[in-house]
């Protein structure tokens, strides 16, 4: 009597039945993945490929023929981090976006991306702090600010407590901007029929991309190059790691842009609005 098949589900639907030789061939070669769930007759509930062991072989099989990722962050574990790790990484996302963010058949979690972008904005954020002083935007060393005619007075010298209160909140901030970002740009991929290897691999994308665009605070008038920066390398890569036609996260990110440009006008105009009432 032989044994029985395993019904197979990926993402919540059913991909069919087969035998336990086929999902061996299935997994060998890459046609099936490991987190494809699976059920016999009998059995209490579904269970993940991997977690079985007769297939133990067979994923371990593939593995081994997979190619390392050409993200070092990616494949490095955390307590082993170090400066050479970072700039392997940093150079793959800026020089070759194309390798760096091919489809990979090993799924990626998100904590590692959701990482690089904290560690980034760690390091940027006292240049960007910097760049916001010398623009104005916060109170300057010792100078005069001047908004619809009222003077504000900063105190000589570093003020350590403003530093800090933007220095610890802002890479936390990145990394919610960033994955809200994700999701807006994965919605709107999927409206137009694109990101079909899933909502990771585009917060995977995005998380990358944007780690890599903090590090033009370390540009003087950086910031001025990142939209342009940001709608190049995320399109490239988008496209790269989709297999979706270029139009697709061009139109996708054009959307978004208008979208961030919308809501940055509001809180603008929110801001700025109590100072154009009438005193009295």
């Amino acid at each position: 009597m032989s044994a029985a098949p395993y019904h197979l589900a990926e993402r919540g639907v059913s991909v069919g039945v087969r035998s336990e030789a086929e999902v061996e061939a299935g997994l060998a070669t890459g046609r099936l993945s490991a987190a494809t769930l699976s059920w016999r007759e009998g059995e209490p509930g579904w269970i993940a490929l991997t977690a079985r062991p007769e297939f133990a072989s067979a994923i371990g099989a593939f593995r081994s023929l997979v190619p390392p990722s050409a993200l070092a962050f990616d494949a490095t574990l955390l307590l082993r981090l170090d400066w050479t790790t970072w700039a392997r990484t940093m150079r793959a996302v800026w020089s070759a976006p194309r390798s760096a963010f091919r489809p990979s058949p090993v799924s990626a979690g998100l904590g590692r991306a959701a990482f690089w972008v904290l560690f980034c904005a760690t390091l940027a954020a006292p240049l960007v702090y910097l760049q916001l002083v010398l623009t104005d935007a916060a109170l300057p060393f010792g100078r005069r600010s001047i908004l619809a005619g009222i003077q504000v007075v900063a105190p000589a010298g570093l003020d350590l407590s403003r530093f800090a209160a933007f220095f610890f909140p802002f890479p936390l901030a990145m990394v919610v901007l960033t994955m809200a970002g994700a999701c807006l740009l994965h919605a709107l991929l999927v409206l137009l029929g694109g990101g079909q290897a899933g909502f990771r691999v585009t917060a995977r994308v995005v998380a990358y991309v944007t780690g890599a665009m903090l590090m033009l605070a370390f540009v003087p008038c950086g910031w001025a190059l990142a939209p342009f920066a940001m709608l190049a390398y995320l399109s490239v890569s988008l496209r790269e790691a989709h297999r979706d036609a270029a139009w697709k996260p061009l139109l996708a990110l054009a959307v978004a842009g208008c979208c961030a440009a919308c809501v940055a006008t509001a809180f603008m105009a929110l801001a700025v609005w109590p100072f154009f009432r009438p005193m009295g």
